[in-house]
């Protein structure tokens, strides 16, 4: 909000030609040009928007003050709304025809919309506008319910129309100048589900990807400067299936420059109405334009947890990542490999590393676009048994700066059902001399629960061979996946590679898992131990979990008697999580993550020697 403050001996009499706070010692005042009156505005911030926004409706929309009302009373049924509403502006000044209704919020607020409508649907208003301040006002068209309909529908407006204009006046095209990045990506995602659920029979969260994949191709193609419109958007007075044949064809033309996304027969399944609901939803953002933690996150919380959580897998808090990646300290040019990648949060958390490491060094932005390109292309892997979450991180690190070629949809845990792509990617060799391809640095949080038990699998790993007290080694009949995931990391990890892997804490104390602890002693170097908490992966588990750093050896020892020449371990109790017990994020006044995780970082970066 842009505005005038003045020192001033007395409060205002009339009203200042621009919207203006007058400061009387410790007192803000405002005049309202409404009301004819001085308020006083301590501590009270909508006020602060609702007289900008009285000022603004006359200078940018040209309705003189006669035209508007303030604290207005609306008749919803048969009784008076219990709050006024802020604004109204009238189509004259004798203030009995309605024309646009304005619900205004302090700063920071984002609830209110829903009482915009209240006032709309119980006046028969077609327009209205919600605002905090901010860039991000919203602007509703509404549109009367059908034959047969009870209630009124609505469509999103880039603008409420000026005092001479019409509703066509303001249906120009979106240009990418106009696309704001978002900040409360997951309300938007909740909102469009919720509608999706009501009106169709399809996955509400598959048809929104397919919609934000639309999206994303629109601003990678078509928005090539800022004056380019974009072709994702609804029209204020365009057909619903109008728009939904040029949304389905931005669809089928994401889907044939990212190929390895979407299957062949993939298409758009909403109807027209919940389309044209959801893009007039999404049109106003620029998505690679925006955090990508913001939009990783919201994600990650409309995926079902339950996709994950009866295998044990949950997503890592992005605080837990930045702690391993920057431990692993990711180097341009070395390869990062997560087997159980998820939605690539640290796969993500690696790239960002890296980048900023690439902008720090280089001094030609032409070069770094080049060598970011490179980096993620080249040296970013990931696998996860689930299409939909595989899609998630394919979709996360495009919106980052790409990355998505070298994501798979397999079972991590045994190559026998990997696809030839797979293979080509993930093996070298062929016939009986093909071996797993090994990496750099692998960081990853393998599911925990849910035992092993085929054959096929189990016959692969050295530990499903438990030794027995006369020293041969039976084959077990099941085995917990993290056990599984381990052998496996360790097998594509190269000699003297990196790697931080979450595991359950039993597993580093449990008497009867000590032949596995000999087993990873053996094969690499452990280089700390950071106990997590058990808030840490709430809402989801209350598995108390540990991330192990190890350094693979060069060659495996046979005897542990020799391993007395490794470098201390670095042994770390995080007592501050960042979450509370329910599981929620703890956050400081300025939005961090309230833990002790980056002092850890710091201290165990400092304390441990990497073998080069």
């Amino acid at each position: 909000m842009d505005y005038a403050i003045i020192e001033a001996e007395s409060k205002p009499i009339s009203a200042p030609d621009r919207f203006t706070v007058f400061k009387i010692k410790e007192d803000d005042y405002i005049f309202c040009p409404v009301r004819h009156k001085a308020y006083k505005v301590n501590n009270k911030p909508e006020e602060i928007v609702r007289q900008w926004w009285i000022y603004k409706l006359k200078e940018n929309y040209n309705y003189s003050f006669e035209y508007i009302g303030v604290e207005v009373p609306v008749i919803v049924g048969s009784t008076e709304a219990k709050k006024k509403a802020d604004i109204v502006v009238y189509n004259s000044a004798k203030k009995n025809d309605y024309r646009i209704f304005i619900e205004v919020k302090e700063p920071n607020r984002t609830d209110g919309v829903e009482q915009l409508k209240v006032y709309m649907n119980a006046t028969g208003c077609r327009l209205g506008l919600w605002s905090n301040g901010n860039s991000s006002d919203v602007a509703l068209l509404r549109i009367e319910p059908k034959q047969n309909e009870e209630k009124a529908s609505w469509r999103e407006l880039r603008n409420i129309p000026r005092k001479n204009e019409s509703l066509g006046d303001v249906d120009m095209p979106i240009t990418r100048s106009e696309l704001v990045a978002i900040t409360d990506f997951l309300s938007i995602l909740k909102e469009c589900e919720n509608y999706i659920k009501a009106h169709e029979g399809t996955n509400a969260f598959e048809e929104m990807f397919k919609l934000i994949f639309a999206k994303l191709y629109d601003e990678k193609t078509n928005l090539k400067n800022d004056d380019s419109p974009a072709q994702f958007r609804v029209g204020i007075l365009e057909a619903q299936e109008q728009v939904q044949v040029r949304i389905k064809d931005l669809f089928d033309k994401a889907k044939q420059r990212w190929s390895n996304i979407f299957e062949d027969g993939e298409s758009i399944q909403l109807g027209s109405e919940s389309l044209s609901f959801c893009v007039s939803a999404l049109q106003k953002i620029y998505l690679l334009k925006s955090n990508a933690d913001i939009l990783g996150s919201a994600f990650e919380v409309m995926i079902n947890p339950g996709m994950k959580g009866d295998k044990g897998q949950y997503f890592t808090p992005r605080h837990v990542i930045k702690m391993c990646i920057e431990i692993l300290s990711p180097q341009d040019g070395e390869t990062v490999f997560d087997p159980a990648c998820g939605s690539g949060g640290f796969l993500i958390g690696a790239m960002d590393y890296v980048f900023r490491k690439i902008e720090k060094e280089r001094d030609d932005p032409d070069e770094i676009i080049e060598n970011k390109k490179d980096y993620s292309g080249e040296c970013i892997f990931g696998m996860d048994y689930d299409r939909m979450i595989a899609k998630v991180a394919k979709a996360y690190m495009l919106i980052w700066g790409d990355g998505r070629s070298n994501i798979v949809v397999c079972d991590s845990l045994n190559e026998d059902g990997w696809s030839d792509y797979v293979k080509s990617k993930y093996t070298l060799g062929e016939g009986k001399i093909r071996k797993l391809k090994q990496f750099d640095i692998i960081a990853t949080n393998p599911p925990f629960a849910g035992d092993i038990d085929a054959d096929g699998t189990l016959s692969k790993y050295e530990i499903a061979f438990k030794p027995n007290k006369n020293g041969s080694r039976k084959r077990v009949n099941k085995l917990s996946r993290d056990k599984l995931y381990i052998e496996r990391c360790l097998k594509m990890l190269k000699p003297n590679g990196r790697m931080a892997i979450v595991l359950p804490r039993g597993v580093l104390k449990n008497y009867n898992d000590e032949y596995f602890r000999r087993y990873i002693l053996a094969h690499a170097e452990i280089k700390a131990v950071v106990s997590l908490t058990g808030s840490m992966f709430k809402p989801f588990t209350n598995t108390k979990t540990c991330v192990l750093f190890i350094q693979k050896r060069e060659e495996t020892v046979k005897d542990l008697n020799q391993i007395y020449m490794d470098s201390n371990i670095a042994y770390c109790v995080s007592e501050r999580p960042g979450k509370d017990k329910s599981g929620k994020l703890t956050l400081d006044l300025d939005g961090k993550v309230v833990s002790d995780l980056e002092e850890i970082s710091n201290f165990v970066s400092k304390v441990i020697g990497w073998r080069v």
